[in-house]
């Protein structure tokens, strides 16, 4: 009776996971985030969202991105910087100020890859002096 009983848990865990993974392949494509507007949408997900730990997932692993690929580009002597944000800066600041930015900006939000909104919010919020 007890191996039925798991047996019963482990399909409705299975099934769970399974059923999750499809709503959100179906709703969530990384395909589909090709401008700054379609990062936002994703960046500004409710939490009481179904989808909101992939979205904001995906939101900070973007931004975490386009920092670290700023931070590599200027390390060297061939190109400034062009952003400086303090080095105690949160991920979660990055994506109020991208936020906070698209609402100001909506002329750049739908013909523009992400990178440059994200780039744009930062530079705005932390200009290099």
């Amino acid at each position: 009776m007890k191996l039925i009983r798991r047996m019963i848990a482990l399909a409705a865990i299975f099934t769970s996971v399974f059923v999750s993974a499809q709503a959100l392949a179906q709703t969530s494509n990384v395909n589909d985030v090709v401008t700054t507007g379609d990062l936002v949408e994703l960046c500004s997900v409710s939490a009481d969202d179904p989808l909101y730990e992939a979205a904001m997932g995906f939101c900070l692993g973007y931004i975490d991105a386009a920092l670290d690929y700023h931070t590599a580009l200027t390390a060297g002597p061939e190109f400034n910087a062009i952003a400086c944000p303090p080095s105690t800066l949160a991920r979660e600041q990055v994506v109020v100020a991208v936020v906070k930015w698209s609402a100001n900006n909506s002329q750049h939000l739908q013909g523009e890859a992400p990178v440059q909104g994200v780039m744009r919010a930062i530079v705005e919020e932390w200009p290099c002096s």
